[in-house]
């Protein structure tokens, strides 16, 4: 990494400091996220074979964004002290103009809405709703100790990604169901792994996680399961739809659980994030070698 690649940040108290590369920076805005929800979006679409407008993938990933980065400034904004992650160091030092992009992120998307069929409109407003719903109920009531909050994350967004394919099919059928279960899994796989590796930091910043609520061997045993049954599901749709594209799904759910395989490697420089976000990437490399 070169000195002109790197930026210093400093953590509210000045006693430390925290280097970035400009792809951290991407994972630090969550960019990378919202690549992967619209990659996503476009593979199921493929999948159900439904066609979907660009500007329904675009406005997906600023909603995406938009949901992410509010969780990101709560948080940052709830931890009275320097934060251990620099994700929220990050939140914390540039709070103001974090929440300026916002803002102005809320403007384009509003005018993207005018722009996408209304029965997406339609779906992505309930599904709004409920995101809004779940943090305004969640301030008042720990809601996380009854479902841990990185379950209902996975299904809200496997909800975004598969919506402009669902308000488009008169009735889901069972390759549908199939998909969906696909990629909540892998999310939830995903989310529960970065809990495990971040658990500490969790605990000194006071964030709540499935790590935190179950512990370390129980959460690994969750993951694990997770990736081995989005593999049987996919076992599944090899049996009643053969496709050379269910190979991608496979490639998603075994890079993944590389990330248990390889747990001291995936450690460092938090790799665990990169590989763990960057599955989602995967079908816009591999779809096409394989259709």
């Amino acid at each position: 990494m070169t000195k002109t690649s790197q930026k210093r940040l400093s953590t509210k108290s000045g006693e430390a400091t925290v280097s970035f590369s400009v792809y951290q920076l991407t994972r630090i805005l969550s960019l990378d996220v919202v690549l992967g929800a619209c990659v996503s979006a476009w593979f199921i679409a493929q999948l159900c074979e439904v066609a979907v407008e660009p500007v329904t993938i675009l406005t997906l990933g600023v909603c995406v964004w938009l949901i992410y980065t509010a969780d990101h400034l709560w948080d940052a904004y709830r931890i009275q002290h320097p934060a251990h992650t620099v994700r929220h160091i990050f939140h914390q030092r540039y709070f103001l103009a974090l929440v300026i992009g916002w803002f102005v992120t809320v403007a384009l998307g509003i005018a993207l809405l005018f722009y996408i069929p209304p029965s997406i409109f339609r779906g992505g407003l309930v599904l709004s709703g409920g995101v809004v719903t779940y943090f305004v109920v969640n301030q008042f009531i720990n809601f996380n100790l009854i479902v841990p909050k990185e379950v209902l994350a996975a299904l809200l967004y496997t909800s975004g990604i598969f919506l402009p394919v669902a308000v488009q099919i008169e009735s889901l059928n069972l390759i549908s169901y199939l998909v969906f279960g696909q990629f909540f899994l892998l999310a939830l796989a995903n989310l529960t792994l970065i809990s495990w590796y971040e658990l500490t930091s969790d605990r000194l910043d006071g964030a709540s996680s499935l790590a935190i609520q179950y512990g370390k061997p129980k959460t690994q045993l969750i993951s694990i399961a997770c990736i081995l049954l989005a593999i049987i599901l996919t076992g599944w749709m090899v049996l009643i739809a053969p496709s050379a594209s269910h190979s991608v799904i496979i490639l998603m759910s075994l890079v993944l659980g590389s990330i248990w395989v390889f747990p001291v490697w995936h450690a460092k420089y938090e790799r665990y994030r990169w590989v763990a976000d960057g599955i989602f990437l995967l079908p816009a490399v591999f779809y096409p070698l394989v259709v």
